[in-house]
């Protein structure tokens, strides 16, 4: 066995050393005079009290502005520079290493922004060539202009010295959104004094009122927040024009202020972008199947559309979306009860999603994810089943048209509505023996309604929010739909206060949840994995078979240090038994009272030894309304960078045996063994052209023999000036001692079935980005995955909540099992009690997956905001009923797989009205 390891190990990462050797030349040469120089300065800099700058914006009268990136038109030697940048990184608070000199202008329709970026090395500028918004490794000069002046949204633009464009959205002081897009113009153009660039921002693409904003008025006309920021990619350095915390505590509410803007009117703007694609699937091909066709041709034509209502709110609406550019889900072998988390990735729902957020989370694991609104419910696969000899089902539910209205207005209210339908989904089946092929109704006709608002006080420091959303579903005489809810609604609120000049917070939500439906639905519901409400172990748990509603509410609270080194957090959280989000959210518990610290020093300022570090501990307690309990744990961890730019990261986790009420998927509570878990990293400086990380993590159960080992390397490659490779390889084994198999009725009595799993998994994630121009590019994206579990060891609970572990099961040994495998499917048949009869059966759950999802997509913006996308895409799976893992074999079987391919052309074309 360690030696096949060893062999694995070695196909999977033979390229780590050389990788190693690559980065290593980064490592010398780093702690210069200059930077002590500059690290004296940067001491006495944070000293000081720091008077937020204003700079002011020069009426064009007239004059014309021509978008080249060079600054030599006339008018802008009208306008006074931003000057006097100062660092955030690597040397917080000194002065920026090189001189830098912003501008603005502005005309009825428009903002134009001109910045100077001196550089005494215009050799050394790093300018790579990319797609549009793709963050690389490249110096880049940023403008964010909070027009609304709530100290808390900004409107982001930037440019590299390729002229590369990327915007994303500033939301919640410090939060960002990189999904948003703007239509704007912009260019870079590089000199013997460094580089210049160019922006002419639409005001459509602002938002702003007509009176000065949070009532600034006065005789200087109206004010915005404003900051620029310049990024030297050969000294990792950031600077701002108006100095932010180097440790991310704010950002909008430190803006300097922008003057001098008279009469503008916010435009009552219009865009429209009508689209239409078409494209061909050849797909591996079944004998006797009435529904495949060896080349499936489809054809669509749709539109997005925003408008402005009035200056504050925007209505986008999509009508019959196509979301055929996405990039696919990465592949999964998921053998807990619960759903799996994806993130969003369509543009509709992932745009201006920041005011939509609600969560009633906490930290980065399960409890993370839950939210009100997760919007992939939106659009998913069919929920229905159908029976046939062959069966056709839609891979997604037709979304009808959506809409959803956003803004924040002057007085400082965000508002957001959404409002989506998506259409009546049938599968196609077919009987051999009648010949017959029929429709059975797979999806209902459904409507996903969600709104938002929230308003701000003093300044964005404090806020008070309410949220609703509601789903109906069209079920009237769709009996084979029964187990759906007819509707479900949540409610709920949210509160947020900073204070003590914004070093401490307190936040808070609340929400409720009904759902209606059938006695089967409810009934789903209530024994779903979410729930577990037949649990015969848990008296305040109340199982009704006949129910047709069911309501619940939650809850999580927190109350937090943000600013300085030493930082902190209490919380807690709460989820009733009876609460359900998952209709239109995400939700993986209830029943659930959870609360807990969290506490760390973080050290920004460069050390003889170290650029920045910090360390952090972690602890929570949990428990059932019952009084189960159901967590117990801490961990400390550590990251930290070097002067020399390369890093680590690593930690420890405990969590204390207790019980799980879903381990036996319905069944009673069983007192799950405490486990240890460790995670740690080293990277590569990634200013090098080569770069590379690599991770790996470990766990272990005690009493069990449970345990797991993965290791992921990664490396990142720039050969040429416009193109990028990333390949990131992963193996991990795990044995898993208490994997479930199954619940089984003999003898008049009920058995849960446990069984050893010894799973291995391998995958390489690679991507590679070439770039033409700014507007036109290719991406291309690959995954391999295979992953193989063999099942032994089979068990029977005997006492679940038993102190010692050696009571709470009963392995079943060899006599007690029979291996019967008839057309590669394997039979286990199981003497429960040692009597020389089989009492019951089960299917092997022992398993091979093997997939590849790969596309390859070339995108031109042929003018601004209209782009043509060419789609070639190709996905291959395998599944056989065996557990052997074999990686030569393993990796052939995948790759002679026929696949499925998908051609896609997409035209849409962007109309300003």
């Amino acid at each position: 066995m360690k030696r096949q390891r060893a062999k694995e190990i070695a196909q999977i990462l033979w390229l780590v050393p050389l990788v190693a050797a690559l980065g290593a030349t980064s490592v010398a040469g780093q702690q210069t005079i200059a930077n002590r120089t500059t690290r004296a300065a940067a001491k006495s800099t944070r000293k000081a009290t720091v008077t937020p700058p204003t700079m002011t914006a020069v009426r064009l009268d007239g004059a014309t502005i021509h978008v080249d990136g060079r600054l030599d038109d006339p008018a802008w030697q009208t306008a006074k520079p931003a000057t006097n940048f100062i660092q955030t990184q690597p040397d917080p608070g000194a002065p920026a290493t090189q001189r830098t000199e912003a501008r603005v202008l502005y005309s009825n329709d428009a903002i134009y922004v001109g910045v100077r970026m001196y550089d005494t090395h215009p050799d050394s500028i790093v300018a790579q060539l990319a797609r549009r918004d793709d963050d690389i490794y490249s110096d880049w000069v940023y403008v964010a202009i909070d027009s609304y002046n709530d100290k808390r949204t900004a409107f982001t633009f930037a440019l590299n010295p390729r002229g590369v464009k990327l915007d994303l959205l500033l939301h919640d002081d410090t939060q960002d959104d990189g999904s948003w897009d703007a239509v704007w113009d912009g260019a870079a153009a590089i000199d013997s004094l460094g580089w210049t660039a160019e922006f002419r921002i639409p005001l459509s693409q602002l938002r702003f009122s007509n009176s000065n904003n949070n009532g600034n008025s006065n005789s200087g006309g109206q004010v915005w927040g404003i900051d620029f920021m310049r990024v030297i990619a050969r000294n990792n350095e950031q600077a701002f024009w108006a100095p932010v915390p180097a440790d991310n505590s704010a950002l909008v509410s430190r803006f300097g202020k922008l003057r001098g803007i008279h009469d503008l009117k916010p435009p009552r703007h219009l865009e429209i972008m009508p689209y239409t694609v078409g494209s061909a699937t050849t797909s591996p091909s079944d004998p006797g199947n009435p529904f495949h066709r060896s080349v499936d041709p489809f054809g669509s034509a749709g539109a997005d559309i925003k408008a402005g209502v009035t200056s504050d709110l925007t209505l986008t609406a999509t009508l019959n979306p196509d979301f055929g550019q996405v990039e696919a889900d990465p592949s999964v072998v998921n053998l807990t009860a619960f759903e799996t988390f994806f993130p969003e990735k369509r543009p509709f729902f992932v745009e201006g999603s920041d005011i939509f957020r609600f969560s009633i989370g906490l930290g980065d694991g399960d409890l993370g994810n839950e939210s009100l609104f997760y919007s992939r419910r939106i659009g998913r696969r069919p929920q229905g089943e159908a029976d046939g000899d062959f069966v056709d089902v839609p891979d997604a539910t037709t979304i009808l048209g959506a809409a959803k209205l956003s803004g924040k207005t002057a007085g400082g209210w965000s508002i957001g509505v959404l409002d989506a339908v998506t259409n009546k989904e049938y599968a196609r089946t077919f009987n051999e023996a009648s010949g017959l092929e029929s429709r059975v109704p797979v999806e209902p006709l459904t409507n996903y309604a969600m709104g938002r608002v929230i308003k701000d006080f003093r300044q964005g420091q404090s806020a008070i929010g309410a949220v609703f959303t509601a789903v109906d579903r069209s079920l009237p005489g769709v009996s084979s739909l029964s187990f759906l809810r007819s509707s479900a609604y949540t409610g709920g609120f949210d509160v947020r206060h900073r204070f003590h000049s914004g070093t401490y917070e307190f936040a808070g939500s609340f929400v409720g949840s009904t759902v209606f439906g059938s006695r089967e639905a409810i009934d789903s519901v209530q024994t779903s994995p979410v729930h577990y409400f037949q649990r015969a172990d848990a008296s305040h748990l109340r199982y009704d078979s006949t129910r047709t509603s069911l309501s619940g509410f939650g809850g999580v609270a927190d109350f937090s240090k943000i600013k300085g080194n030493w930082r902190y957090t209490l919380f807690g959280q709460t989820e009733s038994p009876g609460l359900e989000l998952n209709d239109m959210g995400f939700q993986s518990n209830s029943d659930l009272m959870v609360y807990g610290f969290w506490g760390g020093y973080q050290q920004y300022e460069p050390g003889n030894v170290f650029r920045r570090w910090s360390v952090n501990i972690n602890g929570w307690d949990g428990y059932t309304y019952g009084g189960e309990h159901v967590s117990l744990g801490g961990n400390i961890n550590f990251n930290g960078q070097l002067n020399n730019y390369w890093g680590g990261y690593g930690g420890v986790n405990r969590n204390e045996a207790v019980l799980s009420t879903s381990m036996l998927r319905g069944g009673p509570a069983f007192l799950r063994p405490g486990a240890t878990n460790f995670w740690a990293g080293i990277y590569s400086d990634s200013r090098r052209n080569v770069s590379f990380e690599l991770n790996g993590s470990g766990w272990f159960q005690d009493a069990t023999g449970s345990r797991q080992t993965s290791i992921n390397p990664s490396i990142e490659l720039r050969p040429t000036n416009n193109a990028d490779l990333s390949i990131g390889p992963s193996i991990s084994w795990n044995r898993d001692a208490l994997q479930y198999v199954g619940e089984r009725e003999a003898n008049g009595q009920s058995y849960s079935l446990l069984g050893t799993v010894d799973q291995t998994t391998i995958s390489l994630t690679a991507r590679l980005n070439y770039t033409f121009s700014p507007t036109l590019s290719l991406q291309f994206y690959a995954q391999p995955f295979i992953s193989a579990g063999a099942y032994s060891h089979y068990k029977v609970v005997t006492d679940p909540r038993a102190t010692r572990y050696a009571d709470r099961v009963r392995t079943l040994t060899p006599d007690q099992l029979q291996f019967t495998t008839v057309d590669d499917e394997t039979t286990v048949n199981v003497d429960v009690n040692g009597d020389g009869t089989y009492d019951f059966e089960f299917d092997d759950p022992s398993f091979n997956f093997k997939q590849l999802r790969s596309n390859l997509v070339l995108r031109w913006e042929y003018l601004p905001g209209s782009t043509l996308f060419v789609v070639w895409s190709q996905g291959r799976t395998d599944y056989v009923n065996d557990g052997r893992f074999s990686f030569g074999p393993d990796v052939n079987k995948l790759f002679n797989t026929t696949g499925t391919n998908v051609l896609l052309v997409k035209v849409s074309y962007w109309l300003g009205l």
